[in-house]
C-alpha cells in the first residue's frame, strides 16, 4: 500500500491560491471583525459629534431667527400705522356717517389717499358701511362673493385690529399669491357699521427681512398659519431637495421648536400676533463639515489597520492551514486510479481524526465500488429478461386475436365480446410500459373490465362511464378505476341478485381533475368508512394495516399506494356512505398531471 507525504500533497496546486480555503476565511472574518468595531466607533462618534454641532448651531441659528422675526413685526408695525392713517382720514370718516357722499368727496378722498405712496404699497381699497367702493383703480366688486372671500373671512371678530395674510389676489384681478394687509375701519365719534380697508403688498414689503437676513449660507422662510410658504431667501446653488420635507414636517405656528432633516436643521418661531412664522434652515454643508473631517481621519485609520490586519493574518495562518490544505489538495486530486494511496499527517490535532476517517472512507469507497460494478452485472442481465418478456404480450395478444376469429366463426356472441373485452383490457393494462395514459383510455380500460363481469354476472348490473369535455385528454396514473370497480361488485352487490347499476365519471372541480365511481347497491359499514377515509391521511407503510387484504382490500391500498407516490400531497381519496349506495372520489391537482 503507498502512502503520500505531506511534501506531495502541498505542490503548486495547494499554492496556487495565497488566499485559498481556510486562510481566505480566516482573512474575510477579521476584516468584517474590524469593520464591525469601527462601524460601531464611528456610530458613536458621529453621534456625539452631531449632538454637540447642533446644539451650538441650533442655539445660533435661533438668534439670527429671532433677529429676522423683529424685522418682520417692525414691518408689520409699519404697516399698522399705514393703516391707521388710512383710517384716520377725514374723508375716510366722513363715507362711515350718515352723510350723503358727493361725487366731490369721493374723488378728493381718492386723490388723498394716493398720497400714501408706499414702495411696497401696489394697491389700496376702501369699502365703506354702505357698499361704496374707493380704489385709484376702479375696482367694483361684487360684495356678495366678496364676503365669501377669504380676504373678508380673515377679518373675523376683530374690532379694528391690522390682518396680514398671503392668498390669492380675487380683489385687484391678478389671480397672483399676494400679501395683503387688511382692516376694519370704524367711525371714531358715533357707533356705525365698520367699513374695509384692503391694501395688496408687493415683495418689497420684505425687504427688511431680507436686509437682516445676514448669513448667506443660510435659507430663511417665512410662513403663514395655514403652512404655506409665503416668502424664501434662497441662497444660490442650495440644494432644493429638503424642500419636499420641510412642506411635510413644517410645525403648529403656535410651536417654538428646531427640527432636525435629512441634511441639516431648522429652527423657528411665530410671531403672535399676526400667526406667520419665520424659519431658518442650515444645509447639511454648514453642519456636517466637522463630521467630515473626522469620518476622514477614521477612513485612513481603517484602511491602515485593513491593511496591516490582511498581511498579518495571512503570515500567521499559513503555518496553522498548510495541513488542511494538503487534505483539501489530496481530496480534490482523487480518482479511482488512487484507491491504494493513503494520507499521512502528524500534527497532534483533530486533523490527525480526519486523515485516519479519510483512509478508512477509501476503503469503503473500494468495497462499496466493487459492489456496484456486481449490481450493474445483475441489472444487464435483468434487462435481458426484460426483454424476453416483451416478446410474451405479443403472442399473448395474437393467441386472443385466434380466438376471436374462431369465435366469430362459430358465431359464439358472448365468446366474442368476452375476448374482445379482455383483448382491450390487457392491451391498456400493458400499454408499452407507460406508467400514465389518458382519461379516456382509463375509462375504456375499466369498461372493459365491467363487461367482462357482466358475462360472468348475468343481469347483476349495467354501467355508465363518461367523461366531461376537456378532461380525455389529460394523464393519469393507469388501473386507478378498476380496483374500486372491483370492489363496488364485490361488496355494493353482495346481497342483490339484479338490478345493480355503477356510474363511472371524470370532471374537474375547483383546479382537481376527479374520478367519481358511484352505485346502488349495500352502502359501505361505518366501520370501514372511517378506515377507507383515514388512508389519504396515514404513513404509507400504515395503509396496508387499515384494511385487511383477505376482505379485498389490497386493490385499493395498491391505488392509494401509487396516487400518493405520484402526486405526493396533492391528491384527495375518501368514500361516501350514501341511502342507497357507496360513492368514491379521487381528487388529482391538475398542476401534478402531464402533459
Amino acid at each position: 500500500m503507498k502512502t503520500g507525504s505531506r511534501e506531495s500533497g502541498t505542490g503548486k496546486a495547494g499554492y496556487r491560491k495565497y488566499f485559498f480555503g481556510i486562510r481566505k476565511k480566516a482573512v474575510v472574518s477579521i476584516t468584517v471583525i474590524f469593520g464591525i468595531i469601527f462601524f460601531l466607533t464611528y456610530l458613536g462618534i458621529n453621534k456625539i459629534v452631531k449632538d454637540n454641532t447642533r446644539e451650538f448651531l441650533t442655539d445660533q441659528y435661533s438668534y439670527l431667527n429671532d433677529k429676522v422675526l423683529g424685522s418682520f413685526r417692525n414691518t408689520y408695525d409699519e404697516l399698522n400705522s399705514l393703516t391707521a392713517d388710512f383710517v384716520t382720514n377725514d374723508y375716510v370718516q366722513k363715507t362711515l356717517t350718515n352723510q350723503t357722499v358727493t361725487a366731490s368727496d369721493r374723488d378728493m378722498m381718492e386723490r388723498t389717499l394716493s398720497y400714501y405712496n408706499k414702495s411696497f404699497l401696489d394697491s389700496y381699497l376702501v369699502i365703506d358701511n354702505k357698499g361704496n367702493q374707493y380704489s385709484q383703480k376702479g375696482i367694483r366688486l361684487d360684495m356678495e362673493k366678496f364676503r365669501k372671500s377669504a380676504i373678508y373671512q380673515s377679518l373675523g371678530d376683530e374690532y379694528s385690529k391690522t390682518k396680514i395674510l398671503w392668498t390669492r389676489d380675487v380683489i385687484f384681478g391678478t389671480n397672483e399669491m399676494s400679501f395683503f394687509a387688511v382692516r376694519y375701519i370704524r367711525e371714531m365719534n358715533s357707533v356705525h357699521d365698520a367699513g374695509v380697508l384692503i391694501l395688496k403688498l408687493n415683495e418689497r414689503v420684505m425687504d427688511a427681512v431680507r436686509e437682516s437676513a445676514e448669513n448667506e449660507e443660510l435659507a430663511y422662510f417665512i410662513v403663514n398659519s395655514d403652512k404655506e410658504i409665503c416668502y424664501k431667501i434662497i441662497p444660490d446653488g442650495m440644494d432644493e431637495s429638503w424642500h419636499q420635507e420641510l412642506n411635510e414636517r413644517l410645525w403648529n405656528p403656535d410651536e417654538t421648536e428646531s427640527k432636525s432633516l435629512k441634511n441639516g436643521i431648522f429652527s423657528g418661531r411665530t410671531d403672535e400676533r399676526t400667526k406667520f412664522a419665520v424659519i431658518t434652515y442650515a444645509p447639511g454643508s454648514v453642519t456636517n463639515q466637522v463630521i467630515r473631517e473626522i469620518q476622514l481621519v477614521m477612513g485612513l485609520i481603517f484602511g491602515l489597520m485593513f491593511v496591516l490586519t490582511v498581511a498579518g493574518v495571512a503570515f500567521f495562518t499559513k503555518r496553522l492551514t498548510s495541513p488542511i490544505e494538503y487534505l483539501s489538495s489530496t481530496m480534490r486530486d482523487f480518482d479511482d486510479s488512487k484507491l491504494d494511496e493513503r494520507i499521512s499527517l502528524d500534527t497532534n490535532t483533530e486533523l490527525d481524526f480526519i486523515g485516519h476517517a479519510y483512509n478508512k472512507m477509501i476503503e469503503k469507497v473500494k468495497s462499496l465500488m466493487n459492489d456496484v460494478m456486481k449490481k450493474e452485472k445483475e441489472l444487464k442481465d435483468s434487462e435481458m429478461q426484460t426483454m424476453l418478456y416483451q416478446i410474451r404480450p405479443h403472442f399473448l395478444y395474437n393467441t386472443l386475436d385466434t380466438i376471436y376469429m374462431l369465435a366469430r366463426i362459430q358465431k359464439e356472441e358472448t365468446i366474442m365480446k368476452m375476448t374482445q373485452s379482455l383483448s382491450r383490457f390487457l392491451r391498456i393494462n400493458l400499454s408499452n410500459g407507460r406508467e400514465s395514459i389518458e382519461v379516456s383510455q382509463e375509462l375504456e380500460h375499466v369498461s372493459s373490465y365491467l363487461e367482462i363481469q357482466k358475462i360472468r354476472n348475468t343481469d347483476l348490473f349495467e354501467y355508465e362511464a363518461s367523461a366531461e369535455p376537456g378532461t380525455e385528454k389529460l394523464f393519469v396514473t393507469k388501473m386507478i378505476l378498476q380496483p374500486i370497480v372491483e370492489n363496488s361488485i364485490k361488496h355494493g352487490f353482495r346481497d342483490i341478485y339484479s338490478g345493480g347499476m355503477i356510474w363511472i365519471r371524470a370532471y374537474c372541480e375547483d383546479g382537481y381533475l376527479c374520478f367519481s365511481v358511484e352505485n346502488n347497491g349495500t352502502p359501505v359499514l361505518p366501520d370501514a368508512l372511517e378506515k377507507l377515509n383515514r388512508m389519504e391521511q396515514v404513513s404509507m407503510d400504515e395503509i396496508d394495516m387499515l384494511i385487511e387484504k383477505r376482505q379485498g382490500g389490497f386493490g385499493i391500498c395498491n391505488v392509494v399506494k401509487r396516487l400518493r407516490l405520484k402526486y405526493n400531497d396533492q391528491i384527495r381519496f375518501y368514500y361516501v356512505a350514501k341511502s342507497a349506495g357507496t360513492e368514491c372520489v379521487i381528487k388529482i391537482r391538475l398542476e401534478e398531471l402531464e402533459h
